[in-house]
């Protein structure tokens, strides 16, 4: 089946947002933190947290969030590598508008890639 066939709903903002506080709150909460990631159900535990904060948006489902949280990871990594990567010299984050920021020359590069 491809992707044009299913019903696909797309992540709001604001459910990313619940998204990765939830994430932050469980982890320093401790309980589901593990040397090699997160322990077996914190799956279901963030499917309990977001269908508490989220319960007007009808949004469920461990694959689901899962595979969010798969592109976050994904999104996370080029931004740390843009920011500490050995081949990306240039970039740096402004804290106020809270995103990686560079001059149009180091982007051009960049993209060439």
């Amino acid at each position: 089946m491809t992707s044009q066939n299913r019903n696909y709903r797309g992540w709001t903002d604001n459910e990313e947002n619940k998204l990765v506080e939830a994430l932050v709150n469980m982890v320093n909460a401790g309980g589901y933190k593990a040397d090699n990631g997160l322990k077996t159900g914190y799956l279901a535990h963030l499917e309990h947290v977001l269908k508490e904060s989220l319960s007007e948006s009808g949004l469920s489902g461990k694959s689901r969030i899962e595979s969010k949280i798969k592109v976050i990871k994904k999104d996370w990594q080029v931004v740390y590598d843009m920011l500490h990567g050995s081949y990306t010299s240039g970039f740096g984050y402004d804290s106020t508008k809270k995103c990686v920021i560079a001059d149009d020359a180091v982007w051009d590069e960049y993209l060439k890639f």
